[in-house]
C-alpha cells in the first residue's frame, strides 16, 4: 500500500480546503492531519465513507486505482463527480446558514411578541375585579376614542383619567 493516500487524492484532483472542510465538516487543521497521515484506515470511519463517496468508491484499493488512473475521459468523470458533491454540500451548508438566520429573525420576531403580550396580560390583569360586561363596555369606549387618535388627543384623554382617578381617590378619602 502506499502512503499519505488522501493527500495524494486530493492533491492529484486539486480539491480545495475549504469544501473539504464544509463536505466532511471538520477544521482546517484536522485536514492537514488528514493529509499527513500514512494510512487511509487512521481517518475516522465515518469521514472514509465520504472520502469514499467522493470519487464513488467502496474500498481504500479502489481509492489506489483512482492515482493510476490516466485516461483523461475517467479523470474528467472523477472532477465532475467531485465538483457536483461539494457543489451540493457548499450549497446545503449555505441553505442552513440562510434557514438558521431565519429562525434567528423568527425567534426574536417571537421574543418581542411574547413580551408585548406579556405587558398586555398584565395590564389586564389589573381588570380581574370587574365584571365581563363592565370590562367589554369600558374596552369598546376606548378603543372608539384611541383608534384614529392623534398623540395630543390621546394625552388629553389620558389626563382626563388621570382627574377622574384622583377624584375618585378624593372622595372615597372623605367617606
Amino acid at each position: 500500500m502506499t502512503t499519505k493516500l488522501f493527500e495524494r487524492l486530493v492533491t492529484k484532483f486539486s480539491i480545495k480546503v475549504t469544501d473539504l472542510i464544509k463536505y466532511l465538516e471538520i477544521s482546517k487543521a484536522t485536514i492537514y492531519n488528514y493529509r499527513n497521515l500514512d494510512k487511509f484506515s487512521d481517518i475516522p470511519s465515518d469521514k472514509q465513507l465520504k472520502i469514499l463517496y467522493l470519487f464513488g468508491k467502496e474500498t481504500e484499493e479502489e481509492l489506489e486505482l483512482v492515482l493510476d488512473e490516466s485516461d483523461g475521459e475517467m479523470l474528467n468523470k472523477y472532477l465532475n463527480r467531485i465538483s457536483s458533491i461539494l457543489a451540493d454540500s457548499v450549497n446545503g451548508k449555505k441553505q442552513e446558514i440562510a434557514s438558521l438566520e431565519e429562525l434567528t429573525l423568527q425567534n426574536e420576531r417571537l421574543l418581542k411578541e411574547n413580551a408585548s403580550l406579556q405587558r398586555q396580560l398584565v395590564v389586564l390583569q389589573k381588570f380581574s375585579g370587574i365584571d365581563e360586561f363592565t370590562r367589554a363596555v369600558l374596552f369598546d369606549k376606548i378603543s372608539e376614542i384611541a383608534v384614529g387618535a392623534s398623540a395630543a388627543e390621546m394625552k388629553e384623554f389620558i389626563d382626563y383619567i388621570d382627574i377622574f382617578s384622583k377624584y375618585r381617590k378624593f372622595t372615597e378619602s372623605k367617606n
